[in-house]
């Protein structure tokens, strides 16, 4: 079953501040950094129990998967017909606390 993917705003805002902070030294590059976690996420469609379960107890209890690509971490839940993407963080956030 193909489940439909819902990039939440929040991970939204993560995706414009992410492509921003890359832009200031390298359009291109941001814009390959954005397409390839955009691909990513696409993915989850088909195969959404490919991401990793957290180490972190409460996020593990919560249901939170990720993926990972490059320095930067997908935060995601799977649900009965959808997967919600929660946010997108550069990997040496504390991202335990903005979840």
């Amino acid at each position: 079953m193909t489940r439909q993917i819902r990039v939440l705003r929040r991970a939204q805002l993560d995706l414009l501040e992410i492509q921003e902070y890359i832009a200031r030294d390298s359009p291109t590059a941001a814009e390959d950094v954005i397409d390839a976690l955009l691909a990513r996420v696409s993915g989850l469609g088909e195969f959404p129990e490919r991401g990793q379960i957290p180490r972190d107890a409460v996020l593990k209890a919560s249901g939170y998967r990720y993926l990972r690509h490059g320095e930067y971490l997908v935060f995601y839940k799977v649900l009965r017909s959808q997967v919600r993407v929660y946010r997108v963080v550069h990997g040496r956030r504390r991202y335990e606390d903005i979840l």
